[in-house]
């Protein structure tokens, strides 16, 4: 068995201490370090948070980026001990202060190259009064178990001063709502909605794939989440959540994120693609089907809020409308197609992908809406029989459960048992084509428009954050492109008025006619230029969705109670 002992003496420096003991399976062992962790599918190299390695009487040294070969014979006993730095505190990342040690085991405990399918123990040398949060099983108080390697990494861990713990069952399973630095918020008013959502899902399945599950929450100033086999890892936006309550943005936000992290569980968890099984840390593992697994667990995670009672009707529906608004802004959508977008997320880094407003977009978005018109042309095309749940739960019955990777074309061969959708995928999915909104959304009695925005437009996105008025992305068809603007120009002038702010700008915007010109006066590189500027209007459309009327087929959908019609006078 391996042994890994996490420690730290000073936890200003936030460098923790790993010691890692096993014994040597073949001479020479090798120690390999992740350069990627699952559900974030880019390359971050944690091997550059490493330092001081050592390995005792045996001799260790780096023989790759994130990779060290130890000089032992096998059946040696080793003991190899570095520190990791842990400064950054995001749902992925690993995290050291004065109260608290947060990990994720992607990040710093390496593998012993030919035992990665042994069981693994974790000690965290916590003070004896911390409490210790994981989905881990437990030793004892500060030792935990994982079957292999996989499972170890896969498993955060909250060691913590202080921690709040909010508690319920659901369909035969236990919920822990474990929070950090949640002073000033109302957790308990969380219980009952979290509860909702996991009874929802529990029954689109016909039940949970566990016995305990953890929702670990830190409250910080982003959201981010990061699904694990039995819990997930939540950053929620303090200044959202403070004195607010059902109905508010931040409240829905929270839900919305622990929905979808929940459905992960089943989707990519145990759904899980042919190219994840086994997981190769060490290497960009590229598939098609990321907009499955994340557009389609988006799409579940909203849907779930409405179908359980959490949300109205009205709130789910303006949240697709702001899914497709966003969606139809993006440039990108117009020549790369869903599934290449899926293929290719491991380059969507905007530190490498330099036209990345233009020639990127999310496939969770756009996933998430292709699974909507996808479960409504099933609707359609079975008047109401079948959906894309059944689909859903035949993928659990054939992959789920037997725990068999989902090859590239799975999930429309799946689809496909279910419903004939003609020639869906190859319209929407592997083609660009405009998605079937009015047709779609009109079969279910919600009204779809698009129209163009009113007034001039810069076309470009901005950051005022630091006291200048900065183009962050320029993007294409906008009036901005065609003048010359570039992304890092600071924005000084239009025409005659000063536009150091986002308002200023607005200002001098709405005094313009279309196809009236004027000077843009930026600095670029330190030099002032003159742009010839051209009011157009903003390419983004403006998009209405609202219920129409009473339909038979959403009601089903959305699991809405009967329409009563009204009484006759």
């Amino acid at each position: 068995m391996l042994h890994y002992l996490l420690s730290w003496e000073r936890a200003t420096d936030r460098l923790f201490d790993v010691t890692l003991r096993f014994t040597a399976p073949h001479d020479a062992p090798r120690l390999l370090l992740p350069v990627w962790r699952p559900g974030r599918y880019l390359v971050q190299n944690y091997a550059a948070n490493v330092r001081q390695w050592s390995a005792g009487e045996h001799g260790i040294a780096k023989d790759g980026k994130s990779s060290w070969r130890v000089d032992a014979r096998a059946g040696e006993e080793v003991t190899v001990r570095y520190r990791f730095y842990a400064g950054v505190l995001d749902a992925g990342s690993s995290f050291l202060d004065d109260d608290e040690a947060y990990v994720n085991g992607s990040n710093l405990f390496m593998l012993v190259d030919g035992l990665r399918n042994e069981e693994h123990r974790l000690t965290v040398a916590a003070p004896a009064e911390w409490l210790i949060e994981t989905q881990l099983p437990r030793e004892n108080e500060q030792t935990f178990r994982a079957r292999d390697y996989d499972h170890l990494i896969d498993s955060p861990l909250i060691a913590a001063a202080t921690i709040t713990r909010e508690t319920f069952h659901e369909s035969h399973a236990t919920f822990h709502l474990v929070f950090r630095g949640a002073e000033g918020l109302d957790t308990a008013s969380y219980v009952e909605p979290i509860r909702a959502i996991a009874h929802t899902q529990a029954a689109l399945f016909g039940g949970l794939p566990f016995d305990t599950y953890r929702f670990l929450y830190h409250l910080g100033e982003r959201w981010h989440g990061v699904e694990h086999e039995d819990s997930c890892s939540i950053i929620a936006r303090r200044s959202q959540l403070l004195g607010g309550g059902p109905g508010d943005e931040g409240f829905d936000r929270f839900l919305s994120i622990t929905s979808h992290e929940l459905f992960h569980a089943w989707n990519v968890k145990r759904i899980v693609p042919a190219a994840f099984t086994p997981y190769d840390y060490w290497h960009e593992t590229p598939t098609r089907l990321l907009w499955v697994m994340e557009g389609v667990t988006s799409y579940y995670g909203d849907l779930t809020l409405v179908r359980g009672g959490v949300w109205s009707v009205a709130r789910y529906v303006e949240q697709l409308r702001r899914e497709i608004e966003t969606l139809e802004g993006m440039p990108a959508r117009l020549h790369v197609p869903l599934s290449q977008a899926s293929f290719d997320g491991w380059l969507s880094d905007p530190a490498y992908n330099h036209d990345h407003a233009n020639a990127w977009y999310s496939f969770y978005n756009k996933g998430q809406l292709v699974a909507l018109l996808l479960d409504l042309a099933i609707r359609r095309a079975t008047n109401g029989e079948r959906s894309l749940d059944d689909v859903m739960r035949l993928l659990w019955d054939e992959y789920g459960v037997p725990r068999r990777g989902l090859e590239e074309d799975g999930f429309e061969r799946t689809v496909a048992k279910i419903a004939d959708v003609d020639d869906f995928f190859a319209r929407y999915v592997d083609g660009v084509e405009p998605l079937p909104y009015d047709e779609c959304l009109g079969s279910v009695g919600l009204a779809f428009s698009s129209t163009p925005r009113d007034g001039a437009s810069l076309g470009a996105r901005l950051d005022g954050s630091g006291g200048s008025l900065m183009v962050s992305a320029v993007l294409r068809g906008g009036a901005g492109m065609d003048a010359g603007l570039l992304p890092g120009d600071e924005l000084l002038a239009l025409g005659e008025t000063r536009i150091a702010t986002p308002e200023l700008l607005a200002g001098a915007l709405r005094a313009m006619q279309i196809g009236e010109s004027a000077e843009l006066l930026v600095a670029r590189a330190g030099v002032v230029r003159r742009l010839a500027f051209t009011a157009r209007r903003d390419p983004r459309p403006q998009i209405g969705l609202a219920v129409a009327g009473p339909s038979e087929l959403r009601r089903q959908w959305l699991r809405e109670p009967p329409h009563k019609p009204e009484a006759r006078r």
